[in-house]
């Protein structure tokens, strides 16, 4: 199937709307051409520094309405100047990103940071004159970040926070515990209840856990904790509900075991994200588990007598 769009057209698609049809569309117009995907990047990176080429624009005299306008003008005739860009940019001092279940994307910050967004993932970015601030509201994300002592770079969560000033590292917050992994350089990490914070050397995992004080620093498994990135979960001699549940970051509906002693089954396997054919056959072939659609969520059972392929 062939889609009309350019890249362009794409990033303001994108920006407008998340669904399930509409990233389907996008990930056959990037596998179409290798070159679709430098095309889309450079839209990406011509949004960030028209955005900040914007909030440079002085107008302190004008009326808000008017100058919101202004600014905007200033903002597409950056974007004209970088690449000709065709899509409405408008500025903001913090921008939003967010992705759906299954669904990844790549941001390059003005600053020359990358931010990769893995699924179901919400944050918001400022850029400031004298610090770089990134709220992860929920989610998980690896950053690569450029240095500048004069501006710290600090990922902040609900659970706690961590800073650098040029390295990369992941960030993986969930309901009630926080884990950041270093893979390059060293971050600061501290949890957002009273507590000293630790440093995170590259090869090391801080995780934090919601009221208590602290974190705790260990050897990370850096597969595990990356595999993402390539849309992989890689688990070993974990319980089956916890992998469902795992898995589940990546499907418009929850995987769940039908009863405890199924749940309580350990799995070691490394699976394909979201791929919930390949995830049916592993379950059938290594447990005789099936799984079955239901209304609200999918059901892991132990297969009937007779049924077993």
């Amino acid at each position: 199937m062939t889609h009309p769009y350019t890249a362009a057209e794409w990033f303001a698609a994108r920006l407008r709307r998340h669904d399930a049809e509409l990233e389907r569309a996008f990930r056959d117009w990037l596998a179409a051409d290798p070159a679709h995907a430098d095309e889309y990047a450079r839209c990406e990176i011509t949004w960030d520094l028209a955005t900040q080429a914007a909030r440079d624009v002085p107008l302190p005299a004008l009326h808000s309405h008017r100058r919101r306008g202004l600014l905007a003008a200033a903002a597409m005739l950056a974007a004209a100047a970088i690449g000709g860009a065709a899509f409405w940019i408008w500025p903001a001092d913090t921008q939003q990103w967010s992705t759906g279940a299954g669904e990844q994307r790549t941001l390059l910050l003005a600053d020359g940071s990358r931010v990769s967004l893995n699924t179901r993932t919400r944050l918001r970015v400022h850029l400031g004159r004298g610090a770089r601030d990134i709220e992860l509201q929920e989610g998980e994300a690896f950053f690569e970040v450029a240095r500048d002592a004069a501006r710290p770079f600090t990922v902040r969560t609900a659970l706690g926070s961590a800073r650098a000033v040029g390295t990369h590292f992941n960030v993986y917050l969930q309901h009630s515990s926080l884990a950041v992994t270093t893979t390059e350089g060293r971050v600061w990490v501290k949890g957002a209840t009273a507590g000293n914070g630790v440093y995170v050397d590259a090869g090391r995992q801080a995780a934090v856990q919601a009221g208590i004080a602290g974190a705790t620093v260990r050897e990370a498994n850096l597969a595990a904790a990356l595999d993402w990135r390539e849309r992989r979960i890689e688990v070993d001699n974990v319980p089956l509900a916890q992998v469902l549940e795992e898995f589940s970051r990546y499907t418009a509906l929850p995987v769940r075991a039908a009863d405890p002693a199924v749940g309580a089954l350990r799995v070691t396997a490394v699976l394909r994200a979201g791929d919930l054919q390949a995830l049916r056959v592993t379950l059938r072939e290594a447990f005789g588990l099936s799984m079955q659609a239901g209304p609200t969520a999918y059901r892991v059972a132990q297969t009937p007598p007779g049924l077993a392929n």
